[in-house]
Parts: C-alpha cells; structure tokens; sequence
C-alpha cells in the first residue's frame, strides 16, 4: 500500500505542476482571449501529445483554423508538426475543428461552469466526438488527445480546485502517467485494482477502448486524492512526474 508520505508528496508536486498549467494557461487567453478558451486548451493540448511543437506562431495559426476554418492558418500551423508528422497534427487539428463546430453550443460556458458542469460538458463532448469517429468523419483524437483539453481547463479554473465534483472529469494518462501506474502495480499498491499491466500499453488505442483504462486510473486517483485531501487533476500531475522520474527533488 501506498504510504502516507509518498501520497501526500504526489499531492504536493502534482498541485505546484496544476498551478504551472494553470499560469500557463493564462498566459495564452491573455493572448488569444476568452472568447476561444477552448480552442487555445485544444492548440495547448496538441503540444503536449507532441502533435506539434511549442511555439508562438503555431499557437496563432492553430487557434485561428480552430475558430474560423482558415486554410490558410491551418496550412501555417502544419509547419510546427511535430513526432508524429504533418499528417497526424492535420488530422487532429481538422477532426477538432470539425468537432468543436458541433459542440459550440455546449462549449460556450467553459470558462464560467461549475465542476458538475464540466464533467456534463466533457461527455457531451465524448458523445459527439465518438458519434464522428463511428461515422468517420474524423480520426486521430485517442483518449489522451481528447482528455488533455479538459484537464487544462481543470487546472486553469482554480476556482473549481475546492470542489469534489471535479474529480469526476476525466484526466488523461499519456506515456508518463502510464510508465508511473505500471511501476505502481509491479510494487504491489493497490489503488489501481482492475487494472492489468497488459492494459497499460505506452501506446495508446482507439478513443472508446482507450477511455475504459483512463475511468479505472481516474478511480485510483480519485481513491489517493481522497487520503492525500487534494484533487484527482493534483495526483495525475504528480502521476505524470512519477512517470518522467522527476516526482523525488533532488
């Protein structure tokens, strides 16, 4: 079992990383303003996936395809593709676009929503998105793709931090979050019961297959969040930096 101690740390380390997030965040609606919140959680999550590099410019581009349709911006944007190639950042990018023109009606309150609304505003998002990907009207969002934006939006609304609700939204898990849960069940920690190294692989599947193993990780770190007094979105922060080896200061 988890001790006290490592998972009060996971909750330290994984709320300072929260409020970078955070900070980062306010950053770029300083930038691009609220009124494409979502939008610049989408081009900020497309970094993070390595789908693109980081990058003044890209965020530009990527942000103005994602609110007006511009080819032209795409086209710019394509130029920051990053691990996975042109090819994989335009399928993502336009499968967003597409996506988010079915969802501006839902997505609107993003910014102001309660906790319990957010969660609502996810699988909402969940559902169109997957009636899409069933129709093939679009390709390349996972479950790390799909959930990242709404954990962006999570850590930069602080003003939902105190709410148990939150823990409800999704989080993603991604190469690091999954290297720390599997190092974590080899060390016999319990937290993660349901799960089997066989489901944890550090390449991820299809969206709906996908999010069955990010629902048992969440409900572990929702069970470590509850002892540690802190928030699932803190304990997959500190997960993610487990993960990369970096949890332990030096």
């Amino acid at each position: 079992m988890i001790s006290r101690d490592f998972e009060d740390l996971l909750a330290r380390r994984g709320e300072h990383m929260s409020l970078e997030i955070c900070s980062d965040q306010q950053d770029l609606i300083d930038i691009y303003g609220i009124d494409n919140y979502f939008a610049v959680a989408v081009a900020n999550a497309l970094t993070w996936t390595g789908h693109a590099i980081r990058h003044d410019a890209f965020y530009a581009s990527a942000v103005d395809y994602l609110c007006t349709g511009s080819l032209v911006s795409l086209s710019r944007a394509e130029a920051f593709s990053g691990r996975f190639g042109v090819e994989r950042l335009n399928d993502a990018l336009r499968s967003w676009k597409l996506s988010l023109d079915k969802m501006s009606s839902v997505i609107q309150a993003i910014h102001s929503c309660g906790a319990e609304e957010l969660y609502a505003i996810q699988q909402n998002c969940l559902t169109t998105i997957s009636q899409l990907l069933d129709q093939r009207q679009i390709s390349g969002i996972g479950p790390w793709l799909f959930c990242a934006p709404f954990k962006i939006v999570a850590a930069h609304r602080r003003d939902l931090w105190s709410s148990e609700s939150l823990d409800e939204v999704w989080m993603p898990l991604g190469l690091e979050v999954v290297r720390a849960v599997r190092n974590l069940i080899r060390s016999g920690y319990t937290y993660f019961r349901g799960l089997y190294l066989g489901m944890l692989d550090e390449e991820e599947g299809g969206l709906k297959e996908g999010l069955g193993t990010v629902l048992l990780v969440q409900n572990g770190s929702k069970k470590i969040a509850q002892i540690a007094k802190t928030r699932a979105l803190h304990i997959n922060s500190g997960l993610y930096l487990h993960g990369r080896g970096e949890l332990f200061e030096q």
